[in-house]
């Protein structure tokens, strides 16, 4: 396999080794190992593509490409949100104090309810 691979901006080839053999062909299986660093988030990834002697330089450039991409979209998604406000934050704990009470209430009663319908 070749090692002269286009990889998209931000994207690096750390290292590629022969892992074995495909059982179906009998061709060499390889192992491409990438880094890739998001500038916008500063965030840093390591990600492998396995490829095999009958796959072509574009289909491995084709998966580095796709494999970058999807993980920029998730990273972005999940770290693009702002850090919340003091007023957010007292919401927040005033929520999760509320959740604790009710669940050490339910903790205390003997069949784990709190409320009971009225009879009359």
């Amino acid at each position: 396999m070749t090692t002269e691979i286009w990889t998209p901006p931000g994207v690096t080839l750390s290292e590629s080794s022969q892992v074995g053999m495909n059982t179906e062909t009998g061709s060499s299986v390889y192992k491409y190992s990438f880094r890739v660093y998001d500038e916008v988030t500063k965030r840093r990834h390591e990600f492998q593509v396995l490829v095999d002697d009958d796959t072509t330089r574009s289909q491995v450039e084709e998966m580095v490409g796709n494999a970058m991409e999807s993980w920029l979209i998730d990273v972005r998604m999940r770290h693009s949100k702002p850090a919340p406000t003091p007023e957010q934050r007292k919401e927040i704990g005033r929520i999760l104090e509320d959740i604790r009470v009710h669940r050490n209430k339910r903790k205390e009663s003997s069949n784990r309810r709190i409320y009971y319908d009225s009879l009359w």
